[in-house]
Protein backbone atom coordinates (compact mmCIF):
# COMPACT_ATOMS: atom_id res chain seq x y z
CA UNK A 1 0.00 0.00 0.00
CA UNK A 2 1.24 3.12 -0.77
CA UNK A 3 2.03 6.05 2.07
CA UNK A 4 -0.39 8.22 2.83
CA UNK A 5 -1.18 10.32 5.44
CA UNK A 6 -4.34 8.55 6.27
CA UNK A 7 -2.37 5.38 6.48
CA UNK A 8 -0.30 7.32 8.42
CA UNK A 9 -2.65 8.00 11.56
CA UNK A 10 -4.42 5.55 11.49
CA UNK A 11 -1.21 2.60 11.99
CA UNK A 12 -1.31 1.44 15.53
CA UNK A 13 2.11 3.29 16.56
CA UNK A 14 1.26 5.94 15.57
CA UNK A 15 -1.81 6.26 17.69
CA UNK A 16 -0.42 7.81 20.15
CA UNK A 17 -0.74 11.38 20.41
CA UNK A 18 2.84 12.14 21.52
CA UNK A 19 4.54 9.42 19.01
CA UNK A 20 2.61 10.98 16.54
CA UNK A 21 3.54 14.69 16.96
CA UNK A 22 7.34 13.42 17.20
CA UNK A 23 7.45 12.13 13.98
CA UNK A 24 5.99 14.99 12.52
CA UNK A 25 8.59 17.11 13.56
CA UNK A 26 11.14 14.68 12.56
CA UNK A 27 9.66 15.00 9.13
CA UNK A 28 10.00 18.55 9.21
CA UNK A 29 13.14 18.58 10.37
CA UNK A 30 14.15 16.63 7.56
CA UNK A 31 12.27 18.06 5.20
CA UNK A 32 14.21 21.51 6.02
CA UNK A 33 17.75 19.80 5.61
CA UNK A 34 17.19 18.56 2.69
CA UNK A 35 15.98 22.33 1.38
CA UNK A 36 18.92 23.60 3.04
CA UNK A 37 20.83 20.92 1.63
CA UNK A 38 19.90 22.18 -1.96
CA UNK A 39 20.13 25.80 -1.33
CA UNK A 40 23.84 25.24 -0.33
CA UNK A 41 24.35 23.00 -3.87
CA UNK A 42 22.88 25.36 -5.68
CA UNK A 43 25.07 28.43 -4.31
CA UNK A 44 28.29 26.52 -4.61
CA UNK A 45 27.37 25.65 -8.06
CA UNK A 46 26.68 29.30 -9.03
CA UNK A 47 30.11 30.47 -7.07
CA UNK A 48 32.08 27.86 -8.97
CA UNK A 49 30.41 29.08 -12.21
CA UNK A 50 30.80 32.55 -11.60
CA UNK A 51 34.79 31.64 -10.89
CA UNK A 52 35.44 30.20 -13.79
CA UNK A 53 33.86 33.20 -15.89
CA UNK A 54 36.00 35.47 -14.17
CA UNK A 55 39.15 35.87 -16.47
CA UNK A 56 42.26 34.87 -14.81
CA UNK A 57 44.99 37.65 -14.96
CA UNK A 58 47.84 37.80 -17.52
CA UNK A 59 51.12 37.25 -17.02
CA UNK A 60 53.58 39.06 -18.94
CA UNK A 61 57.83 39.13 -18.87
CA UNK A 62 59.75 41.37 -21.05
CA UNK A 63 63.70 39.97 -21.08
CA UNK A 64 65.59 43.29 -21.49
CA UNK A 65 69.58 42.15 -22.15
CA UNK A 66 72.03 44.28 -20.70
CA UNK A 67 73.90 47.54 -21.87
CA UNK A 68 76.91 47.27 -23.16
CA UNK A 69 79.81 46.49 -20.53
CA UNK A 70 83.58 46.50 -20.27
CA UNK A 71 83.33 42.48 -21.16
CA UNK A 72 81.75 43.07 -24.37
CA UNK A 73 83.86 46.00 -25.13
CA UNK A 74 87.05 43.41 -25.05
CA UNK A 75 85.10 40.84 -27.13
CA UNK A 76 86.10 38.58 -23.77
CA UNK A 77 83.87 35.83 -22.23
CA UNK A 78 82.74 36.82 -19.54
CA UNK A 79 79.69 35.20 -17.30
CA UNK A 80 81.57 35.66 -13.42
CA UNK A 81 79.79 36.99 -10.96
CA UNK A 82 79.32 39.87 -10.06
CA UNK A 83 81.31 41.04 -13.78
CA UNK A 84 81.97 44.33 -15.08
CA UNK A 85 80.34 47.97 -15.63
CA UNK A 86 78.68 49.23 -18.39
CA UNK A 87 81.17 51.14 -20.59
CA UNK A 88 79.37 55.03 -21.03
CA UNK A 89 78.03 53.79 -24.60
CA UNK A 90 76.09 50.54 -22.63
CA UNK A 91 74.68 53.55 -19.93
CA UNK A 92 73.19 55.26 -23.05
CA UNK A 93 71.58 52.45 -24.06
CA UNK A 94 70.15 51.69 -20.14
CA UNK A 95 68.41 55.54 -20.89
CA UNK A 96 67.14 54.04 -24.31
CA UNK A 97 65.52 51.20 -22.87
CA UNK A 98 63.58 53.11 -20.13
CA UNK A 99 62.38 55.42 -22.23
CA UNK A 100 60.80 52.65 -24.75
CA UNK A 101 59.77 50.72 -21.82
CA UNK A 102 57.25 53.33 -20.40
CA UNK A 103 56.87 54.61 -23.98
CA UNK A 104 53.01 54.22 -25.56
CA UNK A 105 54.81 52.32 -28.22
CA UNK A 106 55.12 49.37 -25.30
CA UNK A 107 52.63 50.55 -22.73
CA UNK A 108 49.87 50.33 -25.63
CA UNK A 109 50.52 46.70 -26.38
CA UNK A 110 51.92 45.16 -23.23
CA UNK A 111 50.81 47.66 -20.42
CA UNK A 112 52.76 49.32 -18.05
CA UNK A 113 55.79 47.48 -16.06
CA UNK A 114 54.98 46.51 -12.35
CA UNK A 115 57.81 44.95 -11.55
CA UNK A 116 61.08 45.41 -12.23
CA UNK A 117 64.03 42.25 -11.49
CA UNK A 118 67.60 41.78 -12.11
CA UNK A 119 70.68 38.88 -12.17
CA UNK A 120 73.61 39.15 -9.73
CA UNK A 121 75.51 41.09 -12.70
CA UNK A 122 76.22 44.51 -12.14
CA UNK A 123 75.93 45.46 -15.29
CA UNK A 124 71.80 44.09 -15.56
CA UNK A 125 71.35 46.09 -12.21
CA UNK A 126 73.07 48.94 -13.80
CA UNK A 127 71.02 48.45 -16.97
CA UNK A 128 67.52 48.54 -14.90
CA UNK A 129 68.49 51.87 -12.27
CA UNK A 130 67.11 54.38 -15.66
CA UNK A 131 63.66 52.37 -15.42
CA UNK A 132 63.77 51.94 -11.71
CA UNK A 133 63.65 55.76 -11.25
CA UNK A 134 61.90 56.78 -14.16
CA UNK A 135 58.60 54.15 -12.16
CA UNK A 136 59.77 54.77 -8.52
CA UNK A 137 59.96 51.18 -8.46
CA UNK A 138 62.73 48.65 -6.63
CA UNK A 139 65.13 46.59 -8.20
CA UNK A 140 64.82 42.99 -6.93
CA UNK A 141 68.06 40.69 -7.36
CA UNK A 142 67.18 37.13 -8.65
CA UNK A 143 69.76 34.92 -6.68
CA UNK A 144 71.00 36.09 -3.58
CA UNK A 145 71.56 34.06 -1.61
CA UNK A 146 73.35 31.95 -3.92
CA UNK A 147 71.44 28.43 -3.89
CA UNK A 148 73.30 25.80 -5.59
CA UNK A 149 71.19 23.12 -3.85
CA UNK A 150 69.70 20.49 -6.14
CA UNK A 151 66.15 21.66 -6.61
CA UNK A 152 66.49 25.04 -5.09
CA UNK A 153 68.70 26.92 -7.98
CA UNK A 154 67.68 30.15 -8.59
CA UNK A 155 68.70 33.05 -10.87
CA UNK A 156 68.85 34.80 -14.11
CA UNK A 157 72.29 35.31 -14.65
CA UNK A 158 74.26 34.50 -17.77
CA UNK A 159 74.67 30.69 -19.16
CA UNK A 160 78.08 29.79 -17.20
CA UNK A 161 80.89 29.26 -19.75
CA UNK A 162 82.77 26.83 -17.93
CA UNK A 163 86.25 25.88 -19.36
CA UNK A 164 85.65 28.73 -22.01
CA UNK A 165 86.01 31.51 -19.76
CA UNK A 166 87.55 35.02 -20.91
CA UNK A 167 88.66 33.14 -24.46
CA UNK A 168 87.50 35.40 -27.52
CA UNK A 169 83.87 35.34 -28.19
CA UNK A 170 84.06 35.73 -32.08
CA UNK A 171 86.92 33.25 -32.77
CA UNK A 172 88.22 30.10 -31.68
CA UNK A 173 87.27 27.22 -29.74
CA UNK A 174 85.45 29.75 -27.27
CA UNK A 175 82.73 30.84 -30.07
CA UNK A 176 81.66 27.16 -31.15
CA UNK A 177 82.41 25.36 -27.37
CA UNK A 178 80.22 27.76 -25.19
CA UNK A 179 77.35 27.79 -28.25
CA UNK A 180 76.78 24.16 -29.01
CA UNK A 181 75.29 22.66 -25.52
CA UNK A 182 72.64 25.45 -25.08
CA UNK A 183 71.73 24.31 -28.71
CA UNK A 184 71.43 20.81 -27.73
CA UNK A 185 69.30 21.82 -24.97
CA UNK A 186 66.67 23.92 -27.62
CA UNK A 187 66.42 20.28 -29.18
CA UNK A 188 65.45 19.04 -25.67
CA UNK A 189 69.01 17.60 -24.98
CA UNK A 190 68.85 19.09 -21.70
CA UNK A 191 71.43 16.51 -19.74
CA UNK A 192 74.28 18.27 -22.07
CA UNK A 193 76.44 20.37 -19.99
CA UNK A 194 78.79 22.85 -20.79
CA UNK A 195 81.75 21.76 -20.50
CA UNK A 196 83.03 22.89 -16.52
CA UNK A 197 79.42 24.62 -16.53
CA UNK A 198 75.90 23.96 -16.02
CA UNK A 199 73.77 21.42 -17.52
CA UNK A 200 70.34 22.37 -19.47
CA UNK A 201 68.81 20.96 -16.44
CA UNK A 202 70.25 22.84 -14.14
CA UNK A 203 70.07 26.09 -16.29
CA UNK A 204 66.15 25.42 -16.82
CA UNK A 205 66.00 24.63 -13.17
CA UNK A 206 67.47 27.87 -12.12
CA UNK A 207 65.21 29.80 -14.51
CA UNK A 208 62.23 28.20 -13.58
CA UNK A 209 62.10 28.77 -9.69
CA UNK A 210 62.97 32.70 -11.11
CA UNK A 211 59.71 32.86 -13.37
CA UNK A 212 57.97 30.95 -10.38
CA UNK A 213 59.72 34.16 -7.55
CA UNK A 214 58.45 36.70 -10.33
CA UNK A 215 54.96 35.51 -10.77
CA UNK A 216 54.71 35.64 -7.11
CA UNK A 217 56.32 38.91 -6.21
CA UNK A 218 54.99 40.99 -9.37
CA UNK A 219 51.52 42.87 -8.30
CA UNK A 220 48.83 42.82 -10.56
CA UNK A 221 48.59 46.52 -12.35
CA UNK A 222 45.51 48.79 -12.86
CA UNK A 223 44.54 46.46 -15.86
CA UNK A 224 44.33 43.63 -13.74
CA UNK A 225 47.72 41.95 -15.49
CA UNK A 226 51.27 41.67 -14.34
CA UNK A 227 53.73 42.83 -16.25
CA UNK A 228 57.50 42.07 -14.99
CA UNK A 229 60.57 43.56 -16.87
CA UNK A 230 63.43 41.54 -16.26
CA UNK A 231 67.00 42.34 -16.84
CA UNK A 232 69.44 39.57 -18.16
CA UNK A 233 71.81 38.19 -20.62
CA UNK A 234 71.67 37.53 -24.11
CA UNK A 235 72.72 33.37 -23.87
CA UNK A 236 70.17 33.55 -20.97
CA UNK A 237 67.03 35.21 -22.79
CA UNK A 238 67.39 33.37 -26.14
CA UNK A 239 68.12 30.06 -24.87
CA UNK A 240 65.63 29.66 -21.61
CA UNK A 241 63.17 31.13 -24.79
CA UNK A 242 63.64 29.28 -27.18
CA UNK A 243 63.43 25.91 -24.49
CA UNK A 244 60.60 26.55 -23.30
CA UNK A 245 57.91 28.63 -25.58
CA UNK A 246 55.05 26.89 -27.74
CA UNK A 247 56.01 28.89 -31.12
CA UNK A 248 60.09 28.44 -31.24
CA UNK A 249 62.26 29.94 -34.24
CA UNK A 250 65.93 28.94 -33.97
CA UNK A 251 66.16 30.72 -37.00
CA UNK A 252 66.06 33.80 -34.65
CA UNK A 253 68.99 32.91 -32.24
CA UNK A 254 71.21 33.11 -35.61
CA UNK A 255 69.41 35.87 -37.85
CA UNK A 256 68.54 37.99 -35.24
CA UNK A 257 70.82 37.44 -31.86
CA UNK A 258 69.94 39.57 -29.28
CA UNK A 259 72.29 42.93 -29.14
CA UNK A 260 72.63 44.91 -26.10
CA UNK A 261 69.47 46.55 -25.06
CA UNK A 262 67.19 44.52 -27.19
CA UNK A 263 63.99 43.01 -25.53
CA UNK A 264 62.17 40.00 -25.77
CA UNK A 265 58.64 39.73 -24.58
CA UNK A 266 56.87 36.16 -23.37
CA UNK A 267 53.24 35.39 -22.03
CA UNK A 268 52.62 32.80 -19.97
CA UNK A 269 49.12 30.85 -21.01
CA UNK A 270 46.67 29.27 -18.70
CA UNK A 271 48.30 26.38 -18.53
CA UNK A 272 51.46 27.67 -16.94
CA UNK A 273 53.04 27.41 -20.56
CA UNK A 274 55.10 29.71 -22.14
CA UNK A 275 54.37 31.93 -25.73
CA UNK A 276 56.80 33.89 -27.40
CA UNK A 277 55.17 37.53 -28.58
CA UNK A 278 58.14 39.79 -29.53
CA UNK A 279 61.73 39.02 -29.97
CA UNK A 280 64.33 42.38 -30.84
CA UNK A 281 61.16 44.41 -31.80
CA UNK A 282 59.63 41.99 -34.45
CA UNK A 283 55.99 40.11 -33.44
CA UNK A 284 56.26 36.69 -33.07
CA UNK A 285 53.56 34.39 -34.66
CA UNK A 286 51.63 31.53 -33.28
CA UNK A 287 53.21 28.05 -34.58
CA UNK A 288 52.97 26.69 -37.59
CA UNK A 289 51.99 22.42 -37.67
CA UNK A 290 56.04 21.78 -37.97
CA UNK A 291 56.88 24.09 -35.00
CA UNK A 292 53.81 22.17 -32.82
CA UNK A 293 54.95 18.74 -33.54
CA UNK A 294 58.69 19.65 -32.75
CA UNK A 295 57.24 21.01 -29.20
CA UNK A 296 55.78 17.73 -28.72
CA UNK A 297 58.98 15.93 -29.45
CA UNK A 298 60.80 18.50 -27.34
CA UNK A 299 58.68 18.04 -24.37
CA UNK A 300 58.42 14.07 -24.86
CA UNK A 301 62.05 13.96 -24.87
CA UNK A 302 62.39 16.14 -21.81
CA UNK A 303 60.19 14.55 -19.25
CA UNK A 304 62.60 10.95 -18.87
CA UNK A 305 65.58 13.51 -18.41
CA UNK A 306 63.59 15.31 -15.62
CA UNK A 307 62.73 12.33 -14.06
CA UNK A 308 66.52 11.03 -13.69
CA UNK A 309 67.47 14.74 -12.68
CA UNK A 310 65.06 14.37 -9.88
CA UNK A 311 66.42 11.49 -8.38
CA UNK A 312 69.66 13.09 -7.79
CA UNK A 313 68.67 14.72 -4.03
CA UNK A 314 67.06 11.30 -2.41
CA UNK A 315 70.00 9.24 -4.22
CA UNK A 316 72.71 11.76 -2.42
CA UNK A 317 71.04 11.99 1.53
CA UNK A 318 69.85 9.04 0.67
CA UNK A 319 66.77 9.08 1.54
CA UNK A 320 65.11 5.52 0.91
CA UNK A 321 61.63 6.73 1.40
CA UNK A 322 62.30 9.70 -0.32
CA UNK A 323 63.65 7.60 -3.45
CA UNK A 324 60.72 5.39 -3.72
CA UNK A 325 58.17 8.69 -3.74
CA UNK A 326 60.81 10.06 -6.15
CA UNK A 327 60.90 7.19 -8.68
CA UNK A 328 57.45 6.39 -8.81
CA UNK A 329 56.72 10.55 -9.68
CA UNK A 330 59.23 10.19 -12.50
CA UNK A 331 57.10 7.19 -13.62
CA UNK A 332 53.81 9.02 -13.48
CA UNK A 333 55.38 12.38 -14.98
CA UNK A 334 56.79 10.15 -17.91
CA UNK A 335 53.77 8.40 -18.46
CA UNK A 336 51.52 11.51 -18.01
CA UNK A 337 54.54 12.91 -20.87
CA UNK A 338 53.48 10.55 -23.19
CA UNK A 339 49.73 10.80 -22.84
CA UNK A 340 49.96 14.57 -23.85
CA UNK A 341 52.52 13.86 -27.18
CA UNK A 342 49.42 11.22 -28.12
CA UNK A 343 46.60 14.02 -27.31
CA UNK A 344 48.69 16.92 -28.59
CA UNK A 345 49.73 15.38 -32.18
CA UNK A 346 46.59 14.55 -32.39
CA UNK A 347 45.13 17.62 -31.78
CA UNK A 348 47.70 19.55 -33.84
CA UNK A 349 47.25 17.52 -36.73
CA UNK A 350 43.37 17.10 -36.71
CA UNK A 351 43.41 21.31 -36.55
CA UNK A 352 46.04 21.15 -39.48
CA UNK A 353 43.92 19.16 -41.44
CA UNK A 354 40.66 20.95 -40.72
CA UNK A 355 42.61 23.96 -41.82
CA UNK A 356 42.87 22.29 -45.34
CA UNK A 357 39.34 23.43 -46.80
CA UNK A 358 40.11 27.02 -46.00
CA UNK A 359 42.91 26.92 -48.21
CA UNK A 360 41.49 24.92 -50.72
CA UNK A 361 38.71 27.77 -50.74
CA UNK A 362 41.66 30.23 -51.56
CA UNK A 363 43.17 28.34 -53.89
CA UNK A 364 39.42 28.12 -56.04
CA UNK A 365 38.84 30.78 -58.97
CA UNK A 366 36.34 33.26 -58.04
CA UNK A 367 33.29 31.82 -59.29
CA UNK A 368 31.31 32.93 -62.54
CA UNK A 369 27.79 33.52 -63.19
CA UNK A 370 27.41 34.30 -66.82
CA UNK A 371 25.39 32.64 -69.37
CA UNK A 372 27.36 30.76 -72.00
CA UNK A 373 27.34 32.74 -75.25
CA UNK A 374 28.79 33.13 -78.09
CA UNK A 375 28.14 36.00 -79.27
CA UNK A 376 30.84 38.73 -79.89
CA UNK A 377 30.81 40.90 -77.20
CA UNK A 378 32.48 44.15 -78.11
CA UNK A 379 35.41 45.55 -76.25
CA UNK A 380 36.49 49.07 -76.15
CA UNK A 381 39.25 50.49 -78.02
CA UNK A 382 42.16 51.38 -75.95
CA UNK A 383 44.04 54.31 -76.43
CA UNK A 384 46.84 52.35 -78.38
CA UNK A 385 43.94 51.50 -80.90
CA UNK A 386 43.96 47.80 -80.31
CA UNK A 387 40.99 46.14 -82.09
CA UNK A 388 37.68 45.33 -80.39
CA UNK A 389 37.84 41.13 -79.79
CA UNK A 390 35.35 38.34 -79.67
CA UNK A 391 34.84 37.37 -75.83
CA UNK A 392 33.47 33.66 -75.06
CA UNK A 393 31.57 33.44 -71.46
CA UNK A 394 30.61 30.08 -69.95
CA UNK A 395 28.38 29.22 -67.27
CA UNK A 396 30.27 27.97 -64.51
CA UNK A 397 27.43 27.75 -62.17
CA UNK A 398 24.34 25.54 -62.66
CA UNK A 399 23.02 22.87 -64.05
CA UNK A 400 25.00 21.59 -67.16
CA UNK A 401 23.46 21.05 -71.03
CA UNK A 402 24.09 17.48 -71.80
CA UNK A 403 22.77 17.85 -74.81
CA UNK A 404 24.84 17.37 -78.49
CA UNK A 405 27.68 16.17 -76.82
CA UNK A 406 28.17 19.01 -74.10
CA UNK A 407 28.75 16.87 -71.23
CA UNK A 408 31.01 17.09 -68.39
CA UNK A 409 33.56 14.01 -67.35
CA UNK A 410 32.21 12.77 -63.87
CA UNK A 411 34.61 13.15 -61.30
CA UNK A 412 36.28 15.75 -62.73
CA UNK A 413 35.52 18.45 -59.55
CA UNK A 414 36.70 15.61 -56.76
CA UNK A 415 39.53 14.76 -58.66
CA UNK A 416 40.76 18.60 -59.12
CA UNK A 417 39.51 18.52 -54.93
CA UNK A 418 41.70 15.64 -54.59
CA UNK A 419 45.17 17.15 -56.21
CA UNK A 420 44.39 20.34 -53.97
CA UNK A 421 44.45 17.96 -51.40
CA UNK A 422 47.51 16.17 -52.43
CA UNK A 423 49.26 19.86 -53.10
CA UNK A 424 48.28 20.47 -49.16
CA UNK A 425 50.26 17.83 -48.17
CA UNK A 426 53.06 18.30 -49.85
CA UNK A 427 53.11 21.70 -48.80
CA UNK A 428 53.18 20.43 -45.33
CA UNK A 429 55.83 18.10 -45.63
CA UNK A 430 57.67 20.69 -47.47
CA UNK A 431 57.26 22.94 -44.37
CA UNK A 432 58.45 19.98 -41.93
CA UNK A 433 61.65 19.21 -44.71
CA UNK A 434 62.43 23.04 -44.21
CA UNK A 435 62.11 23.20 -40.45
CA UNK A 436 64.85 20.33 -40.08
CA UNK A 437 66.90 21.99 -42.46
CA UNK A 438 66.48 25.07 -40.63
CA UNK A 439 68.18 23.21 -37.25
CA UNK A 440 70.60 21.68 -39.82
CA UNK A 441 71.57 25.78 -40.82
CA UNK A 442 71.57 27.14 -36.98
CA UNK A 443 74.23 24.22 -36.18
CA UNK A 444 76.41 24.95 -39.05
CA UNK A 445 76.10 28.64 -38.42
CA UNK A 446 76.23 28.42 -35.04
CA UNK A 447 80.09 26.09 -35.50
CA UNK A 448 80.87 28.11 -37.84
CA UNK A 449 81.22 25.68 -40.77
CA UNK A 450 78.95 28.58 -42.66
CA UNK A 451 80.64 31.78 -42.76
CA UNK A 452 78.85 33.30 -45.72
CA UNK A 453 76.10 34.94 -44.66
CA UNK A 454 77.61 37.02 -42.40
CA UNK A 455 81.02 37.72 -43.86
CA UNK A 456 82.56 36.24 -40.84
CA UNK A 457 82.52 39.43 -39.18
CA UNK A 458 79.14 38.18 -36.70
CA UNK A 459 78.15 35.56 -34.53
CA UNK A 460 75.63 34.32 -32.27
CA UNK A 461 77.84 34.04 -29.63
CA UNK A 462 79.17 37.91 -30.26
CA UNK A 463 78.53 39.51 -27.13
CA UNK A 464 76.50 36.95 -25.54
CA UNK A 465 77.33 37.37 -22.18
Amino acid sequence: MLYSERAHSEHPLCASPHLGERMENYMRTLSGRRTAGAAATTLTTCALLAATALPASAMTVTFIRHGESYGNATNNIDTSTPGPDLTPKGEGQADAVAAYLTSPAYTDKYGPVDAIYASTMIRTQETAKPLAIDLNLPVTVIGYPKNTDAGERIGVQEISAGIFEGLPEQTGIGRIGYIVAPLAWTLGLQFVPVPGGETGLEFNERMNNSMKQIEADTPAGDDGNQNAAVFSHGATIMFWTMMNVDNPNLLLIVQHPLTNGDAVVVDQNADGSWTLKSWAGEEVGPASYPTQMFVNVRDLVVAPQQAVYNMRVPVLTPDPAAIVSTGAQGVQDVAKAGVKFVTDSVTDTVNAITSIPSSLSSLSPTPQTSTLSTAATPVAETSTGARSVAKITEKVNGATNLADGNKTAPGKTVSVARQRVRQTVKDAQAGVESSIKQVGDTVRKLTGADKTARGGSDSTSKDAA
